[in-house]
């Protein structure tokens, strides 16, 4: 009879939208690893890595696991199937061991459990979690010298030459799938078989899979309470500082604090175009036009941050946007692309020009620069390069040419923007 598991991947579909939903919170979960048992000391590292590499070891290691077909005849005397199925479910069972310490799931019950195999052991303390280690230890990852596993051994160590298919040839009344012959190294005592039952090990596979569904309530249990804590957490208004700056500069902590390091701030370079002095007078009414959008702009991302939210035009800005695409007034005022013909033309040089923006190396810079001229005859539509001094200045004016120039295309910048001379150079 040729054994195959089905493992419903649906669980581990809903484990990854599940982490993903609220990506910022979990990238900054923390996980606790001891690192000497003794003293119980344990250093902390943000477990985000590891949560990453269990979701694609369960997806791939799941997938592999429903495809693999046992006891199929091709091997006659050490089960090779057997022995690449039970290490491979080891690793489903501690990718799930894993998630279960991460996100602090209460699993006694299932831990605990003997009703699969019901092998409680000499000392009754046995469970299905300790047998099925047990077994694995004999059968392919230990089997010269299986040792850990008191409970269930006859001696201080076991061996085991092979495991075998049961079939009906040599033990003819066991009703049992596979046998681990054994060698318990005692005198007068040549070995032992343990029967083994391929639906007990698939059931023990499946409940251990299944508990996924507990792991997903307490990652949701854990989003809820830092999305809860934050919200009550007021965020100050303009009003609270002696100036905007002041408030931007809260703003990009509120937000590090909320999402992490990795919180892609915008605040440093609006607060950088708030302090610059532009050099040509043609350039600052336009300047304010852009400075007045991105005020706009903030008053939405100051909302999405109190209300951890990117979801709502209160939080995004966003009235008119593109299906199945996320994301909010702020962000397209940053990376402006209004979508038409030149934009696309010369998206390289608008990607090296980015080098100006920081410290990038002078080489990168002067690449930046020579692609930057290129752009002349059509940057200069917009704003003038007329005494333009440093960097910072040079990418400011590309960045408010390209806020320009997005307000005469059909674009989200365009179509979000109030049709107001606050915003624009000319209404609709």
């Amino acid at each position: 009879m040729i054994f195959q598991i089905n493992i419903n991947t649906e669980i581990l579909r809903e484990l990854r939208e599940n982490i993903n939903r609220e990506q910022n919170i979990s990238y900054n979960k923390e996980y606790h690893r001891i690192v000497d048992k003794n003293s119980g000391r344990y250093k902390v590292y943000r477990a985000w890595d590891k949560i990453c590499a269990i979701m694609d070891r369960l997806d791939d290691t799941v997938d592999y696991l429903n495809k693999l077909k046992l006891n199929t005849g091709k091997y006659n005397r050490s089960a090779f199937d057997f022995y690449d199925f039970m290490n491979n479910a080891a690793v489903v069972i501690d990718c799930i061991k894993e998630l279960v310490k991460i996100f602090d799931v209460e699993d006694s019950k299932i831990r605990t459990s003997k009703n699969i195999f019901n092998q409680p052991g000499s000392d009754n303390n046995g469970s299905d979690e300790r047998y099925f280690e047990y077994l694995r230890s004999l059968c392919s990852v230990h089997p010269i010298e299986t040792s850990r596993h008191k409970r269930y051994q006859d001696n201080d160590f076991e061996c085991s030459p092979y495991v075998i298919w049961n079939d009906g040839r040599i033990w003819g009344s066991d009703d049992c799938d596979l046998y681990a012959v054994v060698y318990i190294s005692k005198d007068n005592e040549y070995s032992k078989r343990i029967k083994i039952y391929i639906s007990q090990v698939f059931e023990y596979i499946l409940t251990r899979v299944n508990f996924v569904s507990k792991i997903l309530e307490s990652i949701e249990n854990y989003h809820n309470q830092i999305i809860v804590k934050f919200r009550n957490r007021h965020i100050k208004m303009t009003n609270e500082f002696e100036n905007y700056i002041d408030y931007l500069r809260n703003l990009d902590k509120e937000a590090k604090e909320r999402y992490g390091s990795e919180y892609c701030s915008k605040f440093d370079y609006i607060i950088g175009l708030l302090e610059l002095n532009i050099s040509n007078s043609k350039n600052k009414n336009k300047m304010q036009l852009y400075i007045n959008a991105l005020k706009y702009a903030i008053e939405f991302e100051h909302n999405s941050l109190q209300n951890m939210s990117y979801i709502g035009f209160e939080n995004n800005g966003i009235i008119k946007r593109k299906d199945n695409y996320e994301t909010s007034l702020l962000n397209e005022l940053y990376s402006l692309n209004s979508g038409s013909d030149v934009r696309k033309k010369y998206s390289y040089n608008f990607e090296k020009i980015e080098y100006l923006n920081y410290d990038s190396g002078e080489s990168n810079k002067s690449w930046a620069y020579i692609k930057l001229r290129e752009l002349y005859p059509f940057l200069e539509r917009y704003v003038s390069f007329e005494g333009a001094m440093g960097d910072f200045e040079h990418y400011a004016l590309v960045q408010l040419a390209l806020y320009l120039h997005c307000l005469e295309n059909k674009c989200l910048v365009n179509d979000n923007i109030p049709n107001e001379l606050k915003f624009r150079e000319k209404l609709i």
